[in-house]
């Protein structure tokens, strides 16, 4: 026996060596550039296309089974244009001989430079691969019908390999074109390069990279379809164990610079860092210590993707560090907007926790601030194709003047209108298609909001919007010592936006708010308003005219400043004692008023009871639209008496009734005139005495003047001064 095994050895050694021997002798003997011609002329039989071998072919045999290519060049299939197919200047690869005989491939580094692949598509559809892919296919088929198990339950064909080890890759100056004759399409990639370390197998023989594989890839890239260029440089290290699918690349750095016309203002960069692990036995993919910085952009974060084969799902954390928003939106090439404060919009920050799948996404905890406001919530959005949109959101304090335009706030104007529903009425033209794909339902509440000099506390707003239908229910704040709560509702599933207002003001202390308002408080008092009104339109003049419904409010407890009503009357008939009072006080301001068509009816339900003094509406109506008085009439009714010097009463003027008739616009003081026959009348009832019938019709013609002369002043200014003189002659003695 041990005769025989020594006799095998010494055969086993004899195979070897005669192997060895031929290799040597095939390398040293056989020269395969003498076989260019028939090289190329067996391409030019199997695939139709010229081969052209310009460099040298270079074989080795020992300690490396090694071949090398020179410059060649493929021609394009048959039907493209005469550019090559493929080019390419050196190749080198190389399999190291010994280790085969223990079924251990070991390749040293293969070497690639100056590969060009032209990759073609013809208008008919008809690719410039698609014979070669079939030649495959022939081959895979024909190689599928050898290794078919023999009879004996075997399979026919060589050994497994082991394990495999190779030296890296080397891969330089490549370049690879696409061109779409069918869609106008062309992208390259330039200047490719891929770098590697080596790749050495596990001591038992395992399919793995245990050591980290250095990898490098940089290229230049170019497209017209849209038209962009740019450079994309990638770093990391490699370690993967095939046998169980677990890959992992640790210390990644990416950096891409882009430009054309898809690009916000027409160039970015971009820089990525993070490791990257992925499981795909489990379907997992991990990546930790992620950041990224494109301009004013700098983030932080980790994500992690479960179902990664299947139906991914993922979650993770996301912060941003502080940026411009005015910087920002200046990269991305979008407006800037000019704000009545110069340094809003400079400073932000977010952050926030995320999970979802491929067609739902959630935001949680998340906060972030802008300026001076803190945010906190969350936000989910489902549905990508046509959103769902759910939010909670909270906001501490925001003075939202800030970012209104300098005209606004220069021009002393309100930014807004008084009530949300007023708002919603006076928006500009609302697109019904994007209201009508509004799916939305969300709560947001505010601690303090400024707007238009206004100031509110404790706002809280539910939202509900699908297939249309718009609510805002309820609204609820709190300001100037009283409430507001409302509910508005839009319908945009007509030709036309259907807007329901239903607003409540209670305890509002109108002088606190005029003051900020207006700058004045012309008028103080507390203000319980109600308001319940339907429009239809699509523009705020459209809404205006379609308003109607009924108004009710009434001012309790106030006052009508910068006007003394008694001392101008009593003056009217020069019988004044003492200084005009700051103003005139009112128990109550009130009215229930119709609206109808845009125009507010006035009735005798608006009136107003004070000390000395009662004002009641007749008729008329107020347009809102042209925001004017259309033969509006009042009546004054004094109930007082007025002291004149010498101890002179005058009380005719205690229950008469004076007419005021208001016509023309509303922000013009003189659209409102007495009745000057009534007023002159009563004024020459005062003065009945035989004394001064000798001016009664003066006294008539300048009342009718004066009122003419005087709109908008103090009523009796120029009665005054065209009768002062007989006034003080019949109650000065």
């Amino acid at each position: 026996m041990k005769a025989l095994l020594k006799t095998i050895g010494i055969l086993i050694g004899i195979v070897i060596v005669l192997f060895i021997a031929a290799v040597v002798i095939i390398s040293v003997y056989f020269h395969p550039n003498d076989y260019k011609d028939e090289i190329a002329a067996i391409v030019q039989e199997k695939t139709g296309r010229e081969l052209e071998i310009e460099g040298d072919i270079v074989l080795s045999a020992f300690p490396w089974l090694a071949v090398e290519l020179g410059k060649l060049e493929l021609g394009n299939a048959p039907g493209f244009p005469d550019e090559k197919f493929l080019r390419l200047e050196k190749m080198e690869i190389g399999v190291k001989l010994l280790p085969l005989f223990s079924k251990r491939l070991e390749m040293r580094t293969v070497t690639v430079h100056g590969l060009e692949l032209n990759l073609a598509k013809d208008k008919d559809g008809q690719t410039n691969w698609a014979d070669l892919a079939a030649l495959q296919s022939s081959a895979d088929e024909k190689k599928a019908e050898e290794d078919k198990p023999s009879e004996d339950g075997g399979k026919e064909g060589g050994l497994p390999i082991a394990a495999l080890g190779i030296g890296g890759l080397d891969i330089r100056d490549a370049a690879l074109r696409w061109r779409d004759d069918q869609s106008g399409q062309a992208y390259r990639l330039e200047g490719l390069a891929i770098e590697t370390g080596s790749i050495v197998p596990e001591a038992s023989g395992a399919l793995a990279i245990t050591d980290p594989l250095d990898i490098a890839i940089s290229f230049d890239v170019q497209g017209n379809t849209p038209p962009i260029e740019g450079h994309m440089e990638t770093r990391g290290k490699l370690t993967a164990d095939l046998g169980a699918n677990t890959y992992r690349l640790s210390g990644l750095k990416m950096f891409t610079r882009l430009s054309g016309e898809p690009i916000p203002n027409g160039k970015m960069t971009l820089d990525l860092a993070g490791d990257i692990s992925a499981d795909l036995a489990e379907q997992t993919l991990r990546v930790e210590n992620l950041r990224l910085a494109t301009g004013q952009i700098h983030a932080n974060g980790a994500i992690a993707i479960d179902r990664l084969l299947e139906s991914p799902a993922f979650h993770g954390k996301i912060r941003m560090e502080s940026f411009n928003p005015r910087a920002l939106l200046a990269e991305l090439g979008q407006p800037v907007p000019e704000t009545t404060d110069p340094k809003a919009l400079t400073s932000a920050t977010l952050s926030m926790s995320v999970r979802g799948t491929t067609d739902r996404v959630r935001l949680e905890s998340l906060t972030g601030r802008l300026d001076d406001t803190t945010l906190d919530g969350a936000v989910t959005v489902a549905n990508f194709p046509a959103p769902a949109i759910g939010f909670d959101i909270h906001l501490d304090a925001i003075d939202a003047d800030r970012y209104l335009p300098p005209s606004e706030a220069e021009a002393g104007k309100p930014a807004a209108p008084a009530t949300p529903g007023t708002a919603a009425s006076g928006a500009g033209q609302l697109p019904l298609e994007a209201l009508r794909a509004l799916n939305m339902d969300g709560k947001a509440r505010l601690g303090k909001l400024t707007l238009a000099n206004l100031h509110f506390s404790d706002l809280a707003l539910d939202v509900k919007a699908k297939g249309g239908v718009i609510r805002l229910s309820p609204i609820e704040m709190a300001l100037y010592e009283g409430n507001y709560a409302g509910n508005i509702g839009m319908d945009a599933r007509g030709d036309e936006l259907r807007i329901t207002l239903d607003e409540k003001l209670s305890g509002v202390q109108a002088g606190p708010l005029l003051r900020d308002l207006r700058g004045d408080d012309l008028l103080s008092g507390q203000v319980r308003f109600a308001l319940d009104l339907q429009a239809v339109g699509a523009t705020p003049e459209g809404f205006k005219k379609t308003l109607n419904g009924n108004t009710d409010f009434t001012f309790s407890d106030g006052m009508v400043k910068g006007i003394d009503i008694i001392h101008t009357l009593c003056n009217a008939a020069g019988k004044v004692s003492g200084e005009a009072a700051e103003g005139t006080p009112f128990q109550e301001l009130a009215g229930r008023l119709p609206v109808t068509d845009g125009r507010v009816g006035i009735n005798e339900s608006l009136r107003l009871q004070a000390p000395l003094l009662r004002i009641q509406g007749v008729s008329g109506e107020i347009d809102i639209g042209a925001d004017r008085f259309d033969n509006v009439k009042f009546l004054v009714k004094p109930a007082f008496t007025c002291e004149g010097q010498g101890g002179k009463s005058l009380d005719a003027l205690t229950g008469a009734e004076i007419p005021v008739t208001c016509n023309g616009p509303m922000a013009n003081p003189k659209s409102c005139l007495p009745d000057a026959e009534a007023l002159a009348a009563i004024v020459v009832g005062v003065l009945a005495d035989e004394k001064v019938e000798a001016i009664k019709e003066k006294i008539e013609e300048e009342v009718q003047k004066a009122v003419s002369e005087k709109l908008g002043g103090q009523l009796g200014d120029k009665l005054s001064e065209e009768l002062g003189g007989e006034f003080k002659k019949l109650f000065g003695r």
